[in-house]
């Protein structure tokens, strides 16, 4: 990350196209001097970050597809970059602030947008209230419900590609880029995983797509291009950016969320795809869900499904009916000092990273997301049928949820 002479951006005054809601033409953001700590009461609106210009990069010169990668952690902790204390500050939530990194694609421009934590916590039952915690309305398609999983030696992923294309559940899940999966929380947000916006080398990808339902070569939702993303500090700071880097230890911090233009569905053959809620809970409750999980598998790599087609979302819906299994405290947001890694039962391969690990138990407005997927443990060759949990993503906090329902607010 570079370092330069940086001043405070404040929102009211001067927005990149991420937060302004429109594209801009491409031409870096000249910083503008002003003292602000935003903070909000919840009956104006959402809480607004301060943004700080890092600087702007140069993007991938891949194709998404050649940009994608599969992570292939280690045991050995990542080393750290060289970054600006302050920015490892925000990281660590330190002085009740919290930030995380906020990339332009259309500028190309870094920036970090810091939080007062207060506001957020305190803002967010008013959100929930509002119903911004909730699934988008509508009748849900039935589901079957299967037993045991590749956890236990057996593949027990299923197939969406024959299908309805308008299904209740799999249309708020999309293609993510070249390689991954994301899940739709809000009209114009994707979680997804946060390797799945950089190529192996740790450039950006630039402009990364989102294609709700793919199935093959259609395209129901049509193909819609992210304006932005952001994604933790910690993981660019721990080394976790770049494919040799990415480690266990950079599992809990590997999420990111893609901002869709304004009206992303105005040319969609089947109109909005509609979105997840998003929901947490302390370490016993989560561990009283049952979790399930869709992404797009990666036929060429490691573990594919049988008779794996391109780009068709596959799912396990029972996830080995094994309880998420929290672990990994770290004191930085989100995390903050919870158990930020989910281990699940849910069969995935290459391709479901970023893909929603998610829940109908905890309300009757959901489903809810729960948890990302970020890697298969039994990739590395450590499985067998005596193995329950296969797959690890991060874990939704009560902070992370709070700043989910934030941004579901800002982006309308």
């Amino acid at each position: 990350m570079t370092k330069t002479t940086m001043k405070t951006l404040g929102i009211s005054l001067l927005m990149p196209a991420l937060l302004a809601g429109c594209l801009d033409d491409g031409g870096a953001h000249e910083p503008v001097a002003t003292p602000t700590t935003p903070t909000v009461a919840p009956s104006t609106g959402p809480v607004q970050p301060t943004l700080r210009l890092l600087g702007n990069y140069t993007p991938s010169a891949l194709s998404e597809e050649a940009a994608a990668w599969e992570p292939k952690p280690t045991a050995e902790g990542p080393s750290r970059v060289e970054t600006d204390p302050e920015l490892v500050a925000l990281a660590d939530s330190r002085d009740g602030r919290f930030g995380v990194v906020q990339v332009d694609f259309a500028a190309r421009a870094e920036y970090v947008a810091s939080y007062d934590l207060e506001a957020l916590a305190a803002i967010a039952p008013e959100l929930m209230r509002r119903g911004l915690a909730d699934a988008s309305k509508g009748p849900e398609d039935p589901m079957p419900v299967v037993a045991d999983g590749w956890s236990n030696n057996d593949d027990n992923r299923i197939s969406f590609q024959g299908w309805p294309l308008t299904h209740s559940t799999l249309r708020k899940v999309g293609r993510v880029g070249g390689g991954c999966t994301g899940a739709l929380f809000g009209n114009r947000l994707v979680l997804t995983a946060a390797h799945c916006i950089f190529d192996k080398y740790g450039a950006y990808q630039q402009m990364v797509s989102f294609q709700a339902r793919r199935n093959g070569s259609e395209l129901p939702y049509g193909t819609v291009t992210s304006q932005g993303a952001v994604y933790p500090i910690a993981f660019k700071n721990d080394g976790c950016h770049t494919e040799a880097g990415y480690t266990g230890y950079c599992v809990k911090n590997d999420w990111a969320i893609l901002v869709l233009p304004p009206n992303p569905w105005a040319s969609s053959p089947n109109g909005s795809p509609g979105y997840f809620g998003v929901w947490w809970a302390g370490d016993s409750t989560v561990a009283s869900w049952s979790v399930r999980n869709i992404g797009y598998a990666g036929c060429s790599s490691g573990m594919a499904p049988a008779g794996c087609a391109s780009n068709v979302a596959y799912g396990d819906l029972a996830c080995a009916g094994v309880a998420p299994r929290l672990s990994s405290p770290d004191d930085r947001w989100p995390l903050y000092g919870d158990n930020g890694k989910m281990d699940t039962g849910c069969d995935t391969n290459g391709g479901h990273s970023g893909g929603p690990i998610y829940s109908y138990d905890p309300g009757s407005n959901g489903p809810y997301i729960v948890g990302n997927t970020v890697w298969n443990q039994c990739y590395m060759g450590s499985c067998d049928d005596t193995t329950q949990y296969s797959s690890a993503g991060i874990r939704i906090s009560e902070t992370l949820a709070g700043y989910m329902m934030n941004l579901r607010a800002s982006y309308p």
